[in-house]
């Protein structure tokens, strides 16, 4: 089985993983690159990733392990925190001025 990456690639990643070990994430710029198709629709874009996947052609990128895509999240998630209170910061500054 094959998915393409996309913004939420990680949650529908983790819930095939649990069942199909053997999934495959699909890299979208390599595999546009070898299909080379100028329309970016879901119908073509799963039909390429298939025959990709059945020839043995298919772009992976590199997925890391569960315990350091948790940490990356955690990371990812303090950083908007942290983006969230200079906000708020400079905005009590501006009234304040």
């Amino acid at each position: 089985m094959a998915i393409e990456a996309t913004g939420n690639w990680y949650y529908l990643y983790e819930l095939i993983e649990e069942k199909q070990p053997d999934v495959l994430l699909a890299h979208p710029l390599k595999t546009r690159a070898i299909a080379s198709t100028r329309i970016k629709i879901d119908k073509i874009d799963s039909a390429t990733i298939a025959h990709l996947l059945r020839t043995d052609l298919l772009p992976t990128p590199y997925i890391p392990p569960r315990e350091v895509r948790d940490v990356k999240e955690i990371l990812r998630y303090r950083a908007s925190l942290v983006s969230l209170r200079v906000a708020v910061i400079c905005n009590v500054l501006n009234i304040c001025a």
